[in-house]
């Protein structure tokens, strides 16, 4: 399986952008994305944390949790 895709980090988040390809969920470049999960990076490595329509949306979140965390 290829590895490569977009990821956007932002403090201690991370964006990956994802799509569908026969039924499973892989990496994505952005301009083939059809949503974008959102990872916090933790000592067990990385937990999916929230799933967004579009980056925009995703960034939003990041920047909305930096304030709080």
């Amino acid at each position: 399986m290829c590895l490569k895709g977009f990821t956007a980090i932002v403090g201690k988040l991370h964006i990956h952008a994802m799509r569908s390809v026969a039924s499973r969920e892989m990496l994505a470049s952005q301009s083939d994305a059809q949503w974008f999960h959102v990872y916090r990076r933790t000592s067990a490595g990385l937990e999916l944390e929230q799933r967004e329509k579009d980056f925009d949306s995703a960034l939003d979140y990041c920047l909305r949790s930096a304030v709080f965390h």
